[in-house]
């Protein structure tokens, strides 16, 4: 009967970690956001230089009035979720590096900025964030980044 016991504590460790890992994001004043048509332009690009696909239909996506929102790295322009929910401050929810940046994330099913895709492939960081170099257009909103998109 203890090696039941252990057993399933085991194969349950990685559940109530992924369910944990998930935890302790809950922005206050989110609102829905019905995504704009150049999302799906901005979507399309993100694909292109990760080499990777995804459905962006499954994304949830709000927006969170301001410049910036608490996040775990600090103050954040952008959060994704495991549940594939993007939040975006409202000042650069047509920002096309904040966005996609966070698209990014969708399309590789983590945090975290491994490089590639980040940096090398797709310069969706503000350290790599080039228009000229990436061909990529640029329409920054805010003025002042905050120090992490997460």
């Amino acid at each position: 009967m203890n090696w039941k016991r252990r057993a399933l504590s085991i194969l349950a460790a990685p559940v109530l970690a992924a369910g944990l890992g998930s935890c302790g994001f809950d922005p206050v004043g989110d609102a829905p956001l019905d995504p704009p048509a150049i999302y799906q332009d901005w979507w399309a690009k993100t694909e292109a230089c990760s080499g990777l696909s995804g459905d962006f239909n499954r994304i949830t996506w709000s927006v969170i009035e301001g410049s910036s929102f608490s996040c775990s790295s600090g103050q954040c322009a952008g959060h994704w979720s495991e549940d594939h929910h993007i939040y975006l401050a409202g000042d650069w929810a047509m920002d096309e590096m904040v966005v996609r940046h966070e698209m990014l994330h969708e399309l590789i099913g983590r945090p975290g900025h491994p490089a590639p895709p980040f940096g090398q492939g797709c310069p969706l960081t503000w350290e790599t964030w080039n228009s000229g170099a990436g061909q990529l257009e640029i329409g920054r909103a805010a003025t002042f980044p905050p120090k992490a998109i997460d």
